[in-house]
C-alpha cells in the first residue's frame, strides 16, 4: 500500500494519506489544542496537502501517470515531494 505521512513538530500533528488524500492516519498532542479551531483546521489542511503530494509522488514513481485519475503532483508542493525523494532516485 503506497501511503505518505507529513508532521508538524511545531504544532504536533501527524497526518498519513493515500494517493488522492484519503486520510488514514491523525494524530494530535496538547500543542495542537492550541491552535483552536480555525488554527486546527488549517494546519491539518496542510499537512494533508504535503502528505498528499508525496503519496501521488509515490505512486506515480511506481505506476506510471496517474495524472488522468487526478493524482498529479500540485505545482506549488513539488518541492516538498523532491525532499523526500532519495538521492539514489533521482536522476
Amino acid at each position: 500500500m503506497i501511503t505518505a505521512n507529513a508532521h508538524d513538530p511545531d504544532t504536533g500533528i501527524a497526518v498519513e494519506v493515500g494517493p488522492g488524500g484519503g486520510l488514514r492516519g491523525l494524530t494530535f498532542d496538547t500543542r495542537s489544542l492550541r491552535l483552536g479551531p480555525g488554527g486546527l483546521a488549517r494546519a491539518v489542511l496542510a499537512l494533508v496537502d504535503t502528505a498528499t503530494a508525496r503519496a501521488n509522488a509515490r505512486a506515480q514513481r511506481e505506476l506510471g501517470d496517474l495524472s488522468a485519475l487526478g493524482l498529479s503532483v500540485r505545482e506549488r508542493l513539488v518541492e516538498s515531494v523532491e525532499d523526500t525523494t532519495p538521492e539514489t532516485w533521482r536522476v
